[in-house]
């Protein structure tokens, strides 16, 4: 995965979701790892970057897909990815909570530079009635790193390939041009504690 100077942010979104998305479906052990705990089955891994859908006639265009399949079922899920400071976007959450529910995905998944404390917590305001029958996730960057060296150092990855796949994304999310920065502040929440 080569780390150089992005043209742009949405450049740069785009290189971090297609590794995280090529890597999860590379290596099942991290893919399981980290879907598991959100319903998804142990099955074949399809990530797709940047697949255009309408709603309402209208073109969306979410970060990338995730489907597992095992016996004829299928978990499918949205992912949106933001890079650096560049926030999730409430309007754009609600629209792939929409998108996901005509199109009958179980999941909307987001990774961002926001941290929350468990998954199932959200780090900005959705309206709620949306998420009633698909499921709204949330990674940081940090934990999706944390996970992938968990993963690799005391899991295990069984194949040597996938170990060394997820020893790269490891040393991409850990560069700081990759826009995974590290925790750097406590935020504004903070003075309330």
């Amino acid at each position: 995965i080569p780390i150089s100077s992005a043209s742009g942010v949405e450049a740069q979104e785009r290189r971090l979701a297609s590794a995280l998305l090529a890597v999860m479906a590379a290596v099942p052990e991290f893919g399981y790892a980290l879907l598991k705990p959100l319903g998804a089955p142990s099955g074949k891994f399809e990530t797709f970057i940047e697949v255009p859908f309408k709603l309402e006639g209208k073109p969306v265009r979410p970060d990338g897909v995730i489907v597992v399949t095992r016996a004829g079922k299928s978990w499918s899920a949205l992912l949106e990815a933001k890079i650096a400071a560049h926030p999730l976007e409430p309007d754009q959450i609600n629209a792939y909570l929409d998108l996901a529910r005509e199109l009958d995905f179980q999941a909307v998944l987001s990774v961002s530079n926001q941290y929350v404390t468990s998954s199932t917590e959200y780090p900005i305001e959705i309206d709620r009635r949306k998420v009633r029958r698909t499921k709204l996730h949330h990674w940081s960057w940090i934990d999706l790193l944390t996970q992938a060296t968990v993963q690799k150092e005391y899991r295990g990855v069984s194949d040597p390939d996938q170990a060394y796949m997820l020893g790269e994304l490891i040393r991409y999310l850990a560069d700081p041009r990759s826009g995974a920065v590290a925790f750097d502040g406590t935020g504004s929440g903070w003075t309330a504690v």
